[in-house]
Formats: C-alpha cells, sequence, structure tokens
C-alpha cells in the first residue's frame, strides 16, 4: 500500500509541474467573463477555470432553475493545483486529500464558506482537479452540512477521494477525460475501485494530449454539452448568476486568504 500511493504521488508531482493547471488557454480568457447565466456543466467548468474574476475560490448567490420551480442558491467554485504559485492549492495539498485528511487549502475554502454564506443557504460547489477534492471533503463535513444544504457537487478533472458516503450531502457528479490522468490518481483505485469507476467518462478526441485534457477538455468539447449546470445528462437546470454579490478569493499564501476587488 505504502509503495502504491509513494508511486500515485510522484506520477502526480510530475504532472503537476508540467500542467497549468490553473491557467487559461490563450486567447479564451473573456469567453464567457460576462455571462451570467450557466445552463451546462461545460459553462461551470468554465466560470472556474478560467474566467472573470481571479481568485481560487469565489462564492455567488444565483437563482436556480429545475423542472420543480426556481429557488436561490449559492454557487461555490474552487480552482486546482498552482505549482509556481506558493499558496495552499500545492502539492502538498494533493497529499493529505488524496488520504481524505485535512489540509490548509481546504481549511480556507471551509472558512470561507462559513464567512460568506447565510446559514440555512443551499449550495452548489463545483472544482476542478485539486479544487474538485475539496468538493468532495465539504459535502461530506458535518460542521459544513449541519448548517448549509449541499444540493451537488461537480468534480471536473479530480482524484476520487475515497470518504465516509453515509456522511454525504447532495449528489455527487464527476466528469473525467479519457486523456486525462489527474483522476486516476487517487487511491480509490484499489480501495473502492467500484466508486473509482463512478464517474461520467467520455473520450473527447485528445489522443494522450493530457495537457488539453485535463485543462480545456470540460469546457471546451462538445462531448460534454448535454450536460445542465448540475450534471444531469440532458437535464434542464440552469443557474443564474447574481454578480453583484459575488464574492472573489485570493489564497494569498498557505494561511489566509483575501477578498479581491471585483
Amino acid at each position: 500500500m505504502k509503495k502504491a500511493t509513494a508511486v500515485i504521488c510522484i506520477v502526480f508531482l510530475l504532472f503537476s509541474l508540467f500542467s497549468p493547471g490553473v491557467y487559461a488557454e490563450e486567447g479564451t480568457e473573456g469567453t464567457y467573463q460576462d455571462e451570467l447565466v450557466l445552463d451546462r456543466a461545460a459553462r461551470v467548468a468554465h466560470n472556474i477555470q478560467v474566467s472573470y474574476p481571479r481568485g481560487e475560490i469565489r462564492i455567488c448567490p444565483a437563482e436556480l432553475e429545475t423542472e420543480d420551480g426556481a429557488r436561490g442558491v449559492y454557487l461555490v467554485t474552487v480552482r486546482g493545483i498552482d505549482p509556481v504559485s506558493k499558496g495552499a492549492n500545492n502539492l502538498l495539498a494533493y497529499l493529505f486529500l488524496v488520504c481524505n485528511k485535512d489540509c490548509q487549502y481546504y481549511r480556507l475554502v471551509k472558512e470561507a464558506i462559513l464567512e460568506y454564506l447565510p446559514e440555512g443557504s443551499a449550495v452548489v460547489i463545483a472544482g476542478h482537479s485539486l479544487g474538485g477534492m475539496v468538493a468532495q471533503r465539504i459535502i461530506c463535513d458535518e460542521a459544513l452540512t449541519e448548517k448549509y444544504e449541499f444540493l451537488t457537487a461537480l468534480t471536473f478533472g479530480s482524484p476520487y477521494v475515497v470518504t465516509d458516503k453515509s456522511k454525504r450531502e447532495g449528489e455527487l457528479v464527476r466528469f473525467e477525460d479519457a486523456d486525462d490522468p489527474a483522476p486516476k490518481f487517487s487511491l480509490a483505485m484499489i480501495l473502492s475501485p467500484a466508486d473509482y469507476n463512478g464517474a461520467v467518462k467520455r473520450d473527447c478526441g485528445f489522443d494522450g494530449n493530457t495537457d488539453m485534457a485535463h485543462n480545456w477538455s470540460y469546457y471546451g468539447s462538445p462531448e460534454w454539452a448535454a450536460f445542465d449546470a448540475l450534471g444531469v445528462e440532458n437535464g434542464s437546470a440552469v443557474l443564474t448568476l447574481d454578480l453583484d454579490g459575488l464574492v472573489a478569493l485570493a489564497v494569498r499564501n498557505t494561511y489566509y486568504f483575501e477578498r479581491l476587488p471585483l
């Protein structure tokens, strides 16, 4: 077991060093910059990875429209590893989260939720790569699930975290491109293979281009177009964001976050 964990960690380190996990593809930064309506999971992914404003953690009030009607919710998004920053979203965070342990990045996201979300709020949380690992633990955290109603957690290119599913609140929807190596860096392959294989998987035709598969696929590939804002295939859920209430937070170092001016 220790050898398997060590191999996974080494491979992930090499991948994170050479893959720009949180950066926009050149020329796409403004694609959805003023977009308020997220009618597909792909647009949620884009909002996490490359959309305005900057900030690793973002919290935004929204209206969720489904077949059952409309209701107010909050969308919480969490970005992935930044291999060149000194922030808490680093490789060490991955090493802790893959073992379902707390890390400073997780604690900063949790602190942000407690600070900026009114108690009793309904929440949709979404994360790319490392951010999706944080999201998986958030919806199992009783200190949060007792205060908030978590509806759905969406993860894009994230390793599966082996959590206590009896504590999970809401739906967990995991998107995985066939050429994206990041989701494979999970102990679930050994400890819980059935759960590991429960992701929504698509071959988006990158033919081994791991960088594109991990960083561009989830918002740029047409194979994901059928999934609505809650990750339901052929669903009708739409999130309309109220950007006047948006809170964008930058992880300045490994110890604190700072609210950014919009």
